[in-house]
């Protein structure tokens, strides 16, 4: 389920520079800290699988797991039976409760080798500390105040960097605006703070460090429902295949996310989502916003809550038919699209739903009208132009309508695609039809200096001898 609030826009009198900073301060751990932690832990893993040691170490592993009531105990086993040798490696590296175990067990453990174990693990363990995640990430089973602040600036992948941002930003812009600069980072940190709390709290057991933002980003989402309370603001919603928008009390949004993210964890138990680091900075974000209306009402932003956007009426009309078709009612979206393209005239994105539901309801006749339309947009977005590639390529039909010029059109505002194929195959097709022209054959030799560009030289060939055919054939007829 996603809840993304459509209220409010920025609002430059009040910039969120602490929103910027916290973006900033993120994406750059990300890209110039963390981008060395693959190499370094390839680096781990292939050294330890050299040593040898696993099978050793194994039996130690396993006996500290019992000794230790590890939760996670089966799972381990369960891995070592399917031979995840490199899996559990990992598991036994990172752990650093265990290499303490091992150290101070040396006694009992029957060393591999000749008594370069130990240099060697503590190379390793060393190696170890300087990987992000377990230097600076949060782990549950040794808990400390830096990690629960560290832990908040690292981020698992690229994806996971771009989604807590994407959330951040929607919603921090507003609650900084609302709350203060300086009010807004500390409620941030502390969210985060309650998040790595409760996650420990309940993961006590678990060796695998926690990273990543969207505890403290689930503490803004709460402080954004706090400030707003029961003013009626704008959602967009997306719940399996129901999407629209829809005006509700902010607060009436808090137990729908609270139930969400509870739900969530009991159902999904093996999943790698931190939903009680979510559950413990949303809490925390409920509870700091609410002793802050109690004990400084005034420190809200009364006058920015209230201003109201000035949405444009276009814009208001196009959510009314979003909502409409989140509720399934085509007729009345078909119909309202029709009033709005004679006012306003045609739209990419409103021409693309049409050809859809015309599509799924197979009225081929208007189907294909609203291919036309779309192959005929120009100034177009990448999304934009991936969709009139998917048009190009479902509705074959639709092509012997349009004239050679508006297909060559075509294939130049396609060669913007980071993939050459739809322009290939307007060419193609331009080519099997008698009548040539020079623009065709300007199409085709931009399209081979494409591929030259791209260092595919069959293919840059290719297209140069087609431009040249095309030429030859014009210059006959």
């Amino acid at each position: 389920m996603v809840i993304i609030p459509t209220e409010k826009r920025f609002d430059w009198r009040k910039p969120p520079l602490v929103l910027f900073c916290l973006v900033l301060i993120n994406v750059l751990v990300f890209f110039f800290y963390q981008d060395a932690d693959e190499e370094k832990l390839n680096n781990l893993l292939t050294r330890y699988e050299s040593t040898g040691y696993f099978s050793t170490e194994w039996p130690v592993y396993l006996r500290y797991l019992e000794e230790t009531g590890s939760s996670e105990i089966a799972t381990y086993r369960q891995l070592h039976e399917e031979e995840e040798q490199l899996q559990l490696s990992l598991y036994l590296l990172t752990d650093q409760q265990y290499f303490a175990y091992l150290r101070d067990h040396q006694a009992q453990f029957d060393e591999p080798g000749y008594g370069e174990f130990w240099p060697v693990r503590q190379e390793l363990d060393q190696l170890v500390s300087t990987i992000s995640i377990y230097a600076y990430g949060l782990k549950p089973t040794l808990p400390d105040l830096t990690s629960l602040i560290t832990y908040q600036f690292l981020h698992g992948g690229l994806l996971h960097l771009l989604g807590n941002m994407f959330f951040l930003v929607i919603f921090g812009f507003s609650v900084e605006a609302a709350i203060g600069h300086l009010r807004f980072l500390l409620f941030y940190l502390l969210a985060g703070v309650a998040g790595g709390v409760l996650y420990s709290a309940v993961n006590a057991s678990s060796a695998t460090a926690l990273v990543g933002a969207s505890g403290a980003i689930s503490g803004v989402m709460a402080m954004y429902l706090g400030v707003f309370r029961l003013k009626k603001i704008e959602f967009f919603y997306w719940f399996y295949i129901f999407v629209g928008f829809v005006r509700a009390p902010a607060l009436a949004v808090l137990p729908l996310y609270l139930a969400n993210e509870l739900y969530n964890f009991y159902t999904q138990p093996d999943s790698d989502v931190a939903f009680m680091a979510h559950t413990g900075g949303f809490l925390a974000g409920v509870v700091l916003i609410w002793i802050t209306l109690l004990i400084a009402p005034r420190a809200l932003d009364e006058e920015y809550l209230e201003e109201e956007e000035g949405v444009p009426e276009s814009q208001k009309e196009k959510q009314r038919i979003y909502q409409m078709l989140g509720q399934f009612s085509y007729e009345a979206a078909l119909r309202r699209i029709a009033v709005y393209e004679q006012n306003n005239g045609t739209d990419f994105d409103f021409c693309w739903l049409k050809y859809r539901i015309y599509k799924e309801r197979g009225d081929v006749t208007s189907e294909l009208q609203s291919a036309e339309q779309l192959l005929m947009f120009e100034h177009l977005t990448t999304g934009q132009l991936r969709k009139t590639e998917q048009v190009w390529n479902e509705t074959p039909a639709v092509r012997d309508s349009l004239t050679v010029s508006a297909i060559v059109g075509l294939g130049w505002r396609t060669m913007q695609l980071e993939s050459l194929q739809m322009t290939e195959g307007i060419v193609k097709y331009l080519c099997d039809k008698e009548d040539h022209t020079q623009e065709m054959s300007h199409l085709a030799r931009k399209l081979s200096q494409k591929f030259g560009e791209q260092a595919q030289e069959a293919k840059r060939k290719r297209y140069e001898r087609v431009a040249d055919e095309i030429v030859r054939r014009a210059r006959q007829a």
